[in-house]
């Protein structure tokens, strides 16, 4: 496999030596910056760089787009890698990125608001009921979020072991916490790389995942906790397609334990039950989510604002690389008014867009009774194309990590190349311009466009590129990539009653 992949010898090394550059920008500029606030600096290293337009950012967007035309170039080779290489041999060539990701310093603040709720929860301070500016550390100059949690009880667990080595030193909590982050991406690659086992296209799908620069850098080098919600992602995915029903349920409990997101699932996933009329499964998953919501009502969030907690109201009114921010910039530059003065504006339109997609969302809820042959695998692929719509239409504060939890069910959706495509390259652009895409200038504007205009072209124009592409992506996602052996055979649809 190392021989496969480093015969294309420019490839590799081009991607690595861009992987490199970037390890070296965020990991000096993510220490430097930490020096910076710590000794009370006006602004750090990172605030200088990546806001509006400066040579380090434009070295590191050019790095990370130059690993992403690599990945590309692999992707769209038809040489296939065997299929008898056991995991190992496939991590062996990742290795050298998976190291360089975790060396490179988090760009994203979130770190510390995730070690600051850590360090409250060590000392009994519940971190959903009191803000984490209320509470004094050695983490108070480096937080920019100062709200109540808006992870859940499973990623509160990472925050809490990471911060216990934080006496030591902050940065030292970092890496423990990286940690955690390198082990779950590789157990994700591995379930992957598992569940596969029947399909001809085992070892490069696995390969795509491990080599992802976008996953790379979301869930390992920026260390964001849906490197997690991912692992339940793939968990659910499997146990529908082995119609595991109460342990797909409990899967998507863990999802929403560890980030909010995977709520809008439970709909999907319960009205498919219904459909199928499994009222023994659909009662015993409904008995122990509510076991769940009462265990955690008594203990974590024993009040409704606890709870409200994980919607993340803090966001709101305010805009980031979406096309909110996009109407936002418009109104700003047109009008000469500052971006918060445009709060009330934002929030109306964010209503609107919600609105739209509660129709598509109500027209994905009613599929498995408007089609009679509504299988496992077409939830699977309805499950995606409702976060993708959310984070594509109706989210107005979309970080670049966000969408990292489209890639699950683009890999593992059966006969879905538009949605796979296009999840691909949402991924791939959200990350293209560095920092956080929320700032005012015409850099903002671009990094919005470069996100939003690419993932809807594709769906404009998909009839054209499924055609120009039905050798290359569009068998990425087809059916022969699960040709499921008897062992894991996927569920026939049930007869319509």
């Amino acid at each position: 496999m190392v021989r496969a992949i480093k015969s294309q010898g420019f490839l590799f090394a081009f991607a690595l030596s861009a992987a490199l550059v970037l390890c070296v920008i965020f990991t000096i500029g993510g220490v430097t910056s930490f020096s910076d606030i710590i000794t009370g600096e006006e602004a750090s290293f990172n605030d200088a760089s990546f806001n509006g337009v400066s040579s380090v950012r434009f070295v590191s967007t050019l790095a990370y787009l130059c690993t992403c035309f690599a990945y590309i170039a692999w992707l769209l080779q038809k040489r296939e890698v065997s299929n008898d290489l056991k995991f190992t041999q496939l991590l062996r060539p990742a290795t050298p990125f998976l190291v360089l990701a975790f060396i490179a310093y988090p760009l994203s603040n979130d770190i510390y608001l995730y070690l600051q709720y850590g360090l409250m929860g060590l000392r009994g301070i519940n971190p959903y009921i009191i803000p984490s500016s209320k509470v004094s550390t050695v983490l108070d100059p480096l937080l920019y979020w100062l709200q109540t949690s808006t992870y859940g009880p499973i990623s509160e667990v990472f925050f809490m072991v990471s911060a216990l080595f934080v006496q030591l030193s902050p940065i030292i909590g970092v890496y423990v916490f990286k940690i955690f982050c390198v082990l779950a991406y590789v157990l994700n690659a591995y379930l992957i790389w598992r569940f596969l086992k029947p399909s001809p296209h085992r070892s490069k799908l696995t390969m795509i995942y491990l080599l992802n620069p976008f996953l790379l850098m979301a869930h390992i080098a920026d260390a964001h906790v849906d490197v997690f919600l991912c692992s339940s992602i793939i968990l659910l995915i499997i146990c529908l397609y082995n119609r595991l029903y109460v342990a797909s349920v409990l899967a998507v409990t863990a999802g929403f334990l560890t980030k909010t997101l995977p709520i809008i699932w439970f709909p999907l996933v319960a009205g498919f039950l219904v459909r199928r009329r499994r009222w023994r499964e659909l009662a015993i998953a409904t008995a122990i989510c509510l076991a769940i919501v009462l265990v955690l009502s008594y203990t974590v969030f024993p009040t409704l604002a606890a709870w409200k907690s994980l919607l993340n109201p803090g966001v709101s009114g305010l805009t980031a690389r979406s096309i909110h921010h996009l109407v936002n910039l418009i109104i700003s530059f047109t009008t000469g008014s500052e971006l918060y003065q445009n709060q009330a504006i934002m929030q109306q339109m964010a209503r609107i867009t919600f609105l739209g997609f509660a129709g598509f969302y109500a027209w994905k809820l009613f599929q498995p009774w408007l089609k009679s042959r509504y299988s496992e695998a077409h939830l699977i692929v309805d499950l995606g194309w409702v976060t993708l719509v959310l984070l594509l239409g109706a989210t107005p504060w979309l970080m670049p990590w966000y969408p990292s939890v489209l890639l699950p069910f683009a890999l593992l959706a059966i006969n879905a190349s538009i949605f796979s495509l296009t999840s691909f390259v949402f991924c791939l652009t959200t990350g293209a311009v560095m920092g956080a895409g929320s700032g005012d200038t015409l850099l903002s504007f671009a990094g919005s466009l470069i996100t939003w205009v690419p993932a809807l072209s594709v769906l404009v124009f998909r009839q054209q590129i499924v055609l120009a592409l039905e050798n290359t992506f569009t068998t990425l996602s087809s059916d022969e990539l699960l040709q499921p052996s008897h062992s894991r055979q996927i569920p026939p649809s049930s007869r319509s009653k």
